[in-house]
């Protein structure tokens, strides 16, 4: 068990959130060498077996594989008609009442409602979350307005976002507006970019 990883995890979610890093792909192959094709990529019309290749990382909701999921092998080796099917719920609630042990005494001191986690699911925390992280798959709804979670922009504060849906009350029962919104923890994470995204094609900020 992760117990201690979690505890770290746990004291740096208030203070910077998550990092989550990008790998680069490029036109070579693994002996160095140039892929043949007129642009800078080419196709290959050699039939692969598909059963060759091995999943070693899925991540549609940002964070979720990384923070909530201890048994990593096989999450990722999972699909997600597993996550629908609950095969995970269990692991993700045990990991969110960690994290709320931790944190919680911590939150209500910054004047901040934790949402609840209980042991069956049913707390308030999974009953906002749930739809949004089971399965683990980024939606994309085209007759909706573009952004996280419908998708995801290059600005798009998605682990601010994240980290609200996971740690406060975003829900009520009595009609009354909820103690916090998704978008709460929206710049009190972590500072804003120095740097402006690009118009055109490759769109991200030049690097300092």
């Amino acid at each position: 068990m992760k117990q201690s990883v979690y505890k770290t995890l746990a004291i740096t979610l208030l203070s910077c959130g998550l990092i989550a890093g990008c790998s680069s792909d490029d036109d070579d192959d693994d002996s160095g060498a140039a892929i043949p094709g007129d642009g800078i990529f080419a196709f290959s019309d050699v039939a692969f077996d598909s059963a060759l290749y091995t999943r070693v990382d899925r991540m549609g909701m940002p964070a979720i594989a990384t923070a909530l999921i201890d048994s990593d092998d096989a999450y990722n080796a999972a699909n997600p008609t597993d996550d629908a099917g609950g095969a995970f719920v269990p692991e993700i609630v045990g990991t969110l009442n960690f994290l709320h042990d931790a944190l919680d005494t911590q939150l209500e001191g910054l004047g901040l409602t934790p949402c609840t986690v209980d042991a069956d699911g049913n707390g308030t925390c999974v009953a906002f979350a749930g739809p949004l992280i089971l399965p683990d798959t980024l939606k994309i709804d085209t007759a909706s307005a573009a952004g996280f979670p419908n998708g995801r922009l290059l600005a798009d504060p998605i682990i601010a976002v994240t980290l609200a849906v996971a740690l406060l009350e975003l829900t009520t029962t009595d009609g009354s507006d909820p103690a916090h919104t998704p978008v709460d923890l929206v710049g009190a994470l972590n500072p804003p970019s120095d740097s402006e995204f690009r118009l055109e094609f490759p769109f991200l900020a030049i690097a300092n």
